[in-house]
């Protein structure tokens, strides 16, 4: 009796785990936060939405909102104690700014703008492509700021936000080591390492740059990515727990393209991101 006891429990266990199969993980659900172009009714935020994984996005909402200037582009995006934000750039690419702008949104329709920080540097003649870098509870922004009296003098500078509603930042903190003329800087963390992605304006091309010190020294160039002509890379961590970054072909009138990496070194080839009018963005895990 025993033994038959025994049997039975063990086929009705072989039974339970045939039954309950291990579900399968999800691909990330993505939201990209975008302008479209340099035309004034495309400087403006739209948001998408991707269920794949990122390889395709569709329309979430063509949100209107284009800051007190009237022009928004190179939106980072942030989801923060309950809230969403993004950094923007508040100019077009041909007219100086001398700040970028901070706006918040409960819902990722209705935006607000709620902070206008300055660059700091003096003789500022543009001030492009604010993005959101958080480590802890610490938020800061980091932005390419040019000067007037220099040429190919873009430089990344890290601005740290003093209160937890966004609306309080610091003065700039210059990334030294990371070289000049160098814009739409992102930066993660891995590990012990920062990795930062950055376009090289002279040479067009985007370049890997790491460092083990702190966030705004010992910074090493470990290379370029990809062919010439893209700009804007943003990065995203996929639930796999591979990377997905983001780059803006503006050489061939714009488009969104994506590679995946494993280790921040190895990348995929770029492939086109089904994101119709997209343009230098970011996205965020929803």
């Amino acid at each position: 009796m025993k033994m038959l006891s025994r049997w039975l429990a063990a086929v009705l266990g072989a039974v339970a785990v045939l039954a309950v199969p291990t579900p399968a993980n999800a691909a990330t659900t993505l939201v990209y936060a975008t302008f479209k172009g340099d035309a004034p009714a495309d400087e403006e935020l739209w948001l998408y939405q991707s269920t794949n994984g990122g390889t395709s996005y569709s329309v979430l909402s063509d949100t209107n909102f284009h800051g007190p200037t009237g022009v928004l582009r190179d939106p980072s995006i942030l989801q923060h104690n309950g809230r969403y934000y993004i950094a923007y750039t508040v100019q077009s690419w041909t007219t100086n700014s001398t700040y970028f702008n901070i706006a918040s949104s409960t819902n990722l329709t209705t935006w607000t703008n709620i902070a206008s920080v300055p660059s700091g540097i003096a003789n500022t003649r543009f001030t492009w492509a604010p993005e959101f870098y958080v480590e802890g509870n610490t938020v800061r922004v980091i932005t390419s700021v040019a000067a007037t009296t220099c040429s190919n003098c873009f430089r990344p500078y890290v601005y740290t936000a003093q209160n937890a509603a966004l609306t309080s930042w610091s003065g700039p903190a210059q990334m030294w080591g990371l070289g000049t003329n160098h814009i739409d800087t992102f930066v993660v963390k891995s590990g012990s390492t920062w990795h930062a992605f950055t376009k090289d304006e002279t040479g067009k091309y985007i370049e890997h740059w790491t460092t083990t010190a702190n966030l705004t020294e010992g910074w090493v160039n470990r290379g370029r990515l990809f062919a010439s002509g893209y700009e804007g890379p943003s990065l995203v961590r996929l639930d796999n727990g591979s990377w997905r970054i983001y780059v803006d072909r503006y050489s061939t009138g714009g488009g969104i393209y994506t590679a995946t990496s494993t280790d921040l070194f190895t990348w995929t080839g770029l492939t086109s991101v089904g994101c119709s009018g997209c343009r230098h963005g970011t996205a965020i895990a929803r």
